[in-house]
């Protein structure tokens, strides 16, 4: 029997996907196989520098990265720079991490995926976790190219919403970007658990939150740290009103280490892919009233102190294995 739950991350990085391969690659009860990456929080040459950056950071440079397509399966790509800076993961002064120069994964992301996946299950004859935290895009890419993954794996995402959405009135943006990616994996009969804003957004960095966890000495990779949470502060306080950043990525991991942490409910879950005002949205039958099967494992509550804790945890692993050098913060 495998000693660890087994993790393949597709993701963005994007400030708050760096910090979930963060507690992907700094929890003892994980083993991250690789990473993919996705165009989204920036363009995907980007997304996938920051997931390297981010690996180094971490003391995680042995892990994997598979780059994925420039953007999403039928339509126009989106990116969003207001949010996440030039780089994708800027700091007060520029990018937070330096830059990092190892090779990739020779496979396209979805090649790469199922590779590490069957491998793994042929070993141990258990079901990988595939953790997304960005648009869909290679997950559906694999799920269509093979079959049998479905069988040998799960996902477990963070995006979507039951009612209003961040970057259209209805849907999230990660599912916004790809929405007919999303369709397929939502329709493809692989296991779903889906982390929706309306839990995302009540993971709050405020000020005691940041120091609880940042509570270890300070070092050049909590300062770090200390910048990544805090980059976007001032954005969601004007645009929506918060009064200090939510942390959605990591809620996705936090589910596969302790998934009694969360309270959720099993529901039909559909994409609209035609509208033109409501592409994206997760169109969640929270009443039953839907003939169709029953798809996706939704959360709606998060014990918040056993999450800050897990996060704590990894930030103080990762902080005295950390390479970076202090940048003068």
């Amino acid at each position: 029997m495998a000693a660890r739950k087994a993790i393949w991350l597709n993701c963005d990085p994007g400030h708050d996907d760096a910090v979930a391969i963060l507690l992907a690659g700094q929890n003892s009860t994980v083993e991250l196989l690789g990473i993919s990456t996705e165009a989204g929080n920036q363009t995907v040459a980007k997304t996938t520098q920051n997931a390297l950056r981010m690996l180094y950071a971490c003391g995680l440079s042995h892990i994997p990265v598979a780059q994925g397509r420039e953007g999403p399966i039928m339509r126009t790509s989106m990116i969003c720079p207001e949010i996440h800076g030039e780089s994708g993961l800027d700091g007060p002064t520029g990018p937070l991490i330096p830059a990092v120069s190892r090779p990739l994964l020779a496979d396209p992301a979805p090649v790469a995926m199922f590779t590490a996946i069957s491998k793994y299950y042929a070993q141990w004859k258990e079901r990988v976790v595939i953790v997304s935290t960005g648009a869909l895009t290679s997950v559906a890419l694999a799920l269509l190219t093979y079959s049998q993954l479905k069988d040998m794996a799960e996902v477990v995402l963070m995006g979507g919403a039951m009612s209003a959405g961040n970057t259209s009135p209805v849907a999230e943006f990660n599912i916004q970007i790809d929405p007919e990616a999303a369709s397929i994996v939502f329709n493809s009969g692989i296991k779903i658990t889906m982390v929706p804003l309306e839990v995302t957004h009540t993971a709050l960095v405020s000020p005691a939150v940041l120091n609880f966890i940042l509570s270890e000495r300070r070092t050049p990779f909590t300062n770090m740290m200390r910048d990544m949470m805090t980059f976007f502060a001032t954005t969601y306080q004007q645009v929506f009103g918060f009064a200090s950043p939510p942390l959605h990525d990591p809620l996705a991991v936090a589910y596969v280490i302790a998934p009694e942490m969360f309270t959720a409910r099993l529901l039909r879950v559909d994409v609209e892919c035609s509208s033109a005002l409501c592409a994206g949205q997760t169109v969640c039958d929270v009443w039953g009233k839907s003939a169709l099967p029953q798809n996706v494992t939704v959360c709606t509550k998060v014990d918040l102190p056993a999450f800050w804790n897990l996060l704590k945890e990894a930030i103080e692993k990762a902080s005295r294995v950390s390479p970076l050098l202090d940048l003068d913060r």
